[in-house]
């Protein structure tokens, strides 16, 4: 579970820079089109994995799937996460935490350079949060194409492709049953 929750952590790309940034800020938070991205992520101490997330942008949900066929539905509206687990067709929901990267409320954020990522153009938004310096480059429609934390790429894009994307990848599918953790306990 340790993996998926790093996992998660840093998959999750589309809530950004909800910060103060005075005059100047994104044009987006959010993806306003649908859109399917793969992502090369890395996290501290593991080896790079592939990532695919899909937005259903006017839903407000993103799809999140990992290795190890471990797949996370993101509900912006309802501020909750799902986690689907194939090998025994269950799935867990939860409150959706603050992502890495997400400012925190009290985030200043200074625009940096532009940049050519998967062959889209973005804008770096950088911010410090405790002693780490965190920078995200996204496009004018709300698409996170890198982030990256003290100079090290977390995730960044390697492809990505507009279109719509069906509803149901976006719903626990049939047959799927809750997985609740033992009360006051750890989930197993």
């Amino acid at each position: 579970m340790a993996h998926i929750r790093d996992a998660l952590l840093t998959a999750v790309l589309s809530s950004l820079l909800l910060g103060n940034v005075g005059a100047e800020q994104p044009s987006q938070l959010l993806p306003t089109n649908d859109v399917d991205i793969l992502y090369d992520v890395t996290l501290r101490s593991q080896q790079r994995i592939r990532e695919r997330v899909r937005y259903l942008a006017a839903e407000l949900l993103e799809r999140v799937d990992g290795p190890h066929k471990s797949t996370t539905i993101f509900d912006r509206r309802r501020h909750q996460m799902t986690i689907l687990t194939s090998t025994n067709r269950s799935f867990l929901k939860l409150d959706m935490p603050r992502q890495p990267q997400d400012p925190g409320p009290e985030a200043i954020l200074r625009r940096g350079n532009d940049a050519i990522v998967a062959g889209l153009h973005c804008v770096d938004w950088s911010w410090t949060e405790d002693v780490e310096t965190r920078t995200v480059c996204i496009t004018a429609d709300g698409v996170l194409l890198r982030f990256v934390v003290d100079d090290k790429i977390v995730s960044e894009a390697r492809s990505v492709s507009y279109g719509p994307q069906p509803v149901e990848l976006f719903q626990v599918p049939q047959g799927y049953t809750p997985l609740l953790a033992p009360e006051g306990g750890p989930l197993p």
